[in-house]
């Protein structure tokens, strides 16, 4: 039961981070480049360029890259659900787990 729980976890994870990193690095409010880590670090390193480089369409899109990946493992591992249930069960009861 917990082997089936934690992937069920494990689904809902990759769907979420997925979703916050398909869609906030395009939202209005806030915005993608107004964060406190980020105006502390151009402020420290002296370097507004970075700023810039962040809010940039490609950062955006390669950000938006990864959530579409992480979309996908989530789909991934819930179509092979009750196979990585049962390797997740005979890895724990230490059998060999059949690669089929």
């Amino acid at each position: 039961m917990s082997a089936k729980l934690t992937i069920i976890f494990f689904i809902l994870i990759c769907f979420e981070i997925g979703l916050l990193l398909v869609i906030l690095p395009w939202m209005d409010r806030p915005s993608w480049s107004e964060n406190f880590l980020l105006v502390w670090t151009i402020e420290k390193l002296n370097w507004p360029a970075l700023g810039h480089f962040v809010s940039s369409g490609y950062v955006k899109g390669a950000i938006t890259g990864v959530g579409l990946l992480n979309i996908w493992l989530g789909i991934r591992e819930a179509v092979n659900f009750k196979k990585t249930a049962r390797a997740i069960e005979a890895a724990r009861q230490g059998e060999e787990v059949d690669s089929k």
